[in-house]
């Protein structure tokens, strides 16, 4: 059994972590997927991450354990992702991998980099389309 903990922030993520997830999750898995909302996070926000989770949770909920999670509590996406990583002690985190330029790297910084660099615990970063190489 392997509790993931998966990191969501909208459509995209959802169908490509799904993607990905397809080809490693077993009946007896675990499934807690995570949507952070930022301080200042508005009702469009609150309702795109909503709909990020219930992506994840119909297409997976008829093969495995699922419960999503929607935190709005004005920590730092990396800082919620490991704290409830460590609470329910999880075996693997997923993200996707997104596409920053250098401003908004400075700016926002980068939930990936900043959780690799602070978690010890498996991680496992799906990238989005923008990342895969162009069809021929």
């Amino acid at each position: 059994m392997v509790t993931y903990i998966i990191g969501t922030d909208g459509d995209a993520a959802s169908e490509a972590i799904g993607d990905y997830l397809d080809q490693e999750v077993d009946s007896d898995d675990r499934l807690e997927i995570v949507n952070v909302l930022s301080s200042g996070a508005d009702a469009d926000e609150s309702i795109k991450g909503r709909e990020a989770l219930e992506q994840l949770e119909e297409r997976f909920e008829d093969r495995t354990s699922v419960t999503t999670h929607q935190f709005s509590r004005g920590q730092s996406p990396t800082d919620e992702l490991i704290g409830y990583a460590d609470e329910i002690d999880a075996d693997r985190i997923v993200i996707a991998l997104r596409r920053h330029s250098r401003t908004e790297r400075i700016i926002f910084g980068s939930v990936s980099h900043a959780l690799l660099q602070r978690t010890t615990r498996p991680t496992t970063l799906v990238p989005l389309p923008e990342y895969q190489p162009p069809d021929e």
